[in-house]
């Protein structure tokens, strides 16, 4: 591989594995794979599986039991990837004194932006997101939508080369959803990286090129979109059915607990 072909891999996972304390097997399990430059990739699997776990990973916040890894060619967590990366979290949690404007102000004093482009990247995601006038508000008062909104705004305040978003459309109402397919469209025609944890399929559909489902700790499928998520409706059709079709007893019985 060349230093090029290296520069190119923003994210390297070699035999890894995770097991908490007191857990009875592995969180994680002999994950092997690779993220390059300008790919746009889902990460699915059901509740439980361990994506929030890998998520936490690469961002260097849990550390492996076993194995490699690397972002963007230094360790997970280096401080030279701090600028290159930004990360919502599935449930953004913020200091409820502060608005949404005071908080990326302050964000970007930490990240050491100048106050002209902290000024002008803050205006400008405020209004993307809108939250221009209500950015002003206290963010105790805040809805979850609104936290959501602010969380992808303080993701994007620096502008990063690499984007991770754990599941992006949480909380939000029909028409911030679809201000935000907008947002992540345009991130991914300009060449961001992009790594999204998400369970709606058409969503995956859209900004995917690519899918790696994790099921009981392991990878079991990585692979282009359409041809992974044809495998995962298939084999979701041939699963045993339930013993009893529940919907049949409500609509005959009505609903009741006695």
């Amino acid at each position: 591989m060349t230093a090029q072909d290296e520069s190119d891999i923003f994210v390297e996972i070699r035999r890894l594995s995770k097991r908490f304390k007191g857990n009875a097997g592995d969180t994680l399990q002999d994950i092997n794979l690779r993220i390059k430059r300008g790919e746009s990739v889902a990460l699915v699997g059901a509740n439980g599986a361990g994506k929030s776990t890998l998520i936490k990973m690469i961002l260097g916040l849990v550390r492996p039991s076993t194995g490699e890894l690397s972002v963007l060619g230094a360790s997970a967590g280096a401080s030279q990837t701090h600028s290159r990366v930004g990360y919502l979290p599935e449930i953004p949690g913020f200091w409820g004194e502060l608005s949404a404007f005071e908080l990326l102000g302050d964000l970007a004093s930490l990240r050491g932006l100048d106050k002209e482009t902290a000024h002008k990247r803050r205006e400008k995601l405020l209004s993307l997101l809108g939250l221009s006038k209500r950015g002003q508000r206290s963010m105790g008062g805040y809805s979850k939508g609104m936290l959501q909104r602010t969380g992808i705004a303080s993701a994007l305040l620096h502008n990063p080369d690499f984007l991770i978003l754990d599941e992006p459309m949480s909380g939000l109402d029909p028409r911030a959803q679809e201000k935000l397919r907008s947002v992540i469209q345009k991130l991914r025609e300009s060449g961001k990286t992009l790594l999204i944890s998400s369970h709606a399929l058409e969503d995956i559909r859209s900004f995917c090129d690519r899918v790696i489902v994790l099921e009981r700790s392991k990878v079991v499928l990585d692979g282009p979109t359409e041809e992974v998520l044809g495998t995962l409706l298939e084999k979701y059709r041939s699963s045993e059915p339930w013993d009893e079709d529940p919907l049949g007893e409500l609509s005959s019985e009505g609903w009741s607990l006695t």
